[in-house]
C-alpha cells in the first residue's frame, strides 16, 4: 500500500475495528494479571468423610477398664497397633478433649489427673494410618478425691416432739414451721407442723398406691417426689392445693432447692440437677469420697453451696460439692436418739433421716423415720489432726 494513497471508507472501518480489537485484548490480559495476583493458593482439602475408613487397628494396653484412680495420680495411656496398620500419628483424648499427640513411634502418654469432677472419665486414642485409615480405642476409668472429707462435730441445742408415726422422708424449715414429707404405702403425706408442740397444723394424704419421698419448697410451691412410680406433685405452699404433676425416669429419694434449680437423688451415688419448670435433667454428678462412690443418698438439704445428704441405713450425713461430686465433709450422729427411744423402733429401716436448715440461727433440725424427737443441732468443723 502506498503511503500517499487515502484509505477508502471500507478500509477505514476495518482499520478502526482492528485497533478496537487490539485495545480490548490488551485490557483483558491486564485484568487477568490482576486477578492472578489476588488469587490465593488453595489449601489442601480434607477428604470427604465417606472416604475415611475406620478400622479395628488399635487397642488400649492401659489403663484398665473401670479402674479407680485419685486426683493428682499419674496414669499411663498406652495402646498398640496391629502389624498391618502402621501408625502415622495418634491423638489422646480425655472426655472428648484432646490432651496430646504422638508421632509414628510413640505408643503412650502419661497424664496426671487434675482435681475436678469425680466419677467416670472417658479415655480415647485415635490413630491415623496410611491410605486414609483410622483406628479408635476407648475405655473408662473412675476418679475419686485424693483427700478424706473434713469431719464435723455437733452439739444438741434443743429437742422438740416429733410424731412417732411419721415415716420421715423430707424435712424443711421455713418461717418458724417444719414442713415434712412422709412415706410408706397408705401413710404418705405432706404436712405442716408446729415445731414447739409437734402438732400437725395441715396435712394432705396422697394416693395409697404411692410411696411418698422427699419434698422441697421452690417459689412458694411444695415439690414432692415418690419412690418407684416416677411421678411427682407440685402444691401451693399455703393451701396444699395440688397444682400440677411431673414425671421422671428414675426412683425418687431426696430433693432440695439449689438457687434457681432443684437437685434430686435416686438412691444411687448420683445427684441430678433438675429444671423446676420442666423437670428435665440439666446435668448429673457422681458422688465419691476418698474411698470410692457414696451411694444410698437419701434426704437432701442445700446449705451455702453444699448438699448435706443422709446416707440411708446409717447415722452418716455427707457434705457434697454439687458441681464436682466431691464429698467435702461428713457428720456422724450415732447415739443421737436415746437408747430407750431407739429400742422401740424397727431396726430395719427406722433410721436417721431428715435434714432441715435454719439459716437465721445457723442450726440444723434432724430426725428419723418414726422417731419421737426432732433435734436442733449446732455443727462445727473439727480442726485437722484432732
Amino acid at each position: 500500500m502506498g503511503t500517499g494513497r487515502k484509505l477508502n471508507r471500507y478500509e477505514q472501518r476495518m482499520t478502526c475495528f482492528f485497533y478496537i480489537l487490539c485495545a480490548f485484548f490488551i485490557c483483558s490480559c491486564g485484568g487477568n494479571k490482576t486477578a492472578n495476583k489476588e488469587k490465593k493458593t488453595p489449601l489442601a482439602a480434607e477428604l470427604p468423610k465417606d472416604e475415611v475408613r475406620y478400622v479395628k487397628s488399635i487397642q488400649l494396653t492401659s489403663p484398665g477398664k473401670d479402674k479407680m484412680y485419685a486426683f493428682n495420680e499419674e496414669i499411663v495411656i498406652g495402646f498398640e497397633s496391629k502389624d498391618r496398620f502402621p501408625v502415622d500419628s495418634a491423638a489422646f483424648y480425655i472426655d472428648g478433649q484432646q490432651i496430646a499427640t504422638a508421632g509414628k513411634e510413640d505408643r503412650s502418654f502419661t497424664y496426671r489427673i487434675p482435681e475436678g469432677k469425680t466419677g467416670n472419665m472417658t479415655i480415647k486414642v485415635m490413630a491415623w494410618h496410611p491410605d486414609n485409615k483410622r483406628g479408635i480405642a476407648t475405655t473408662t476409668i473412675r476418679v475419686k478425691p485424693d483427700q478424706a472429707p473434713a469431719i464435723y462435730s455437733y452439739e444438741v441445742v434443743n429437742v422438740f416432739p416429733h410424731d412417732p408415726k411419721a415415716y420421715t422422708q423430707g424435712l424443711i424449715y421455713q418461717d418458724g414451721f417444719i414442713y415434712e414429707g412422709t412415706g410408706q404405702y397408705g401413710e404418705s403425706s405432706i404436712r405442716k407442723t408446729d415445731m414447739q408442740t409437734g402438732k400437725t397444723l395441715s396435712v394432705l394424704n396422697i394416693d395409697s398406691q404411692l410411696f411418698g419421698e422427699g419434698i422441697t419448697i421452690y417459689e412458694d410451691k411444695i415439690y414432692q417426689i415418690t419412690w418407684r412410680s416416677r411421678k411427682g406433685f407440685i402444691y401451693d405452699l399455703k393451701t396444699f392445693t395440688l397444682e400440677s404433676t411431673f414425671n421422671y425416669n428414675s426412683e425418687g429419694w431426696g430433693i432440695t432447692t439449689a438457687g434457681d434449680h432443684l437437685i434430686m437423688s435416686d438412691g444411687s451415688n448420683k445427684l441430678y440437677h433438675i429444671a423446676p419448670s420442666t423437670f428435665n435433667i440439666l446435668k448429673e454428678v457422681e458422688v465419691y469420697d476418698h474411698n470410692g462412690p457414696v451411694d444410698q443418698l437419701n434426704e437432701l438439704e442445700y446449705v451455702d453451696g453444699m448438699i448435706w445428704a443422709n446416707v440411708w441405713l446409717t447415722d452418716r450425713i455427707v457434705v457434697i460439692d454439687p458441681e464436682t461430686g466431691i464429698v467435702r465433709g461428713e457428720l456422724n450422729l450415732p447415739g443421737l436418739l436415746p437408747a430407750a427411744d431407739k429400742a422401740r423402733l424397727d431396726d430395719k429401716d427406722d433410721v436417721l433421716n431428715g435434714i432441715a436448715w435454719n439459716a437465721g440461727k445457723g442450726t440444723f433440725y434432724v430426725t428419723g423415720k418414726r422417731w419421737p424427737k426432732l433435734f436442733e443441732i449446732k455443727v462445727k468443723l473439727i480442726p485437722y489432726g484432732r
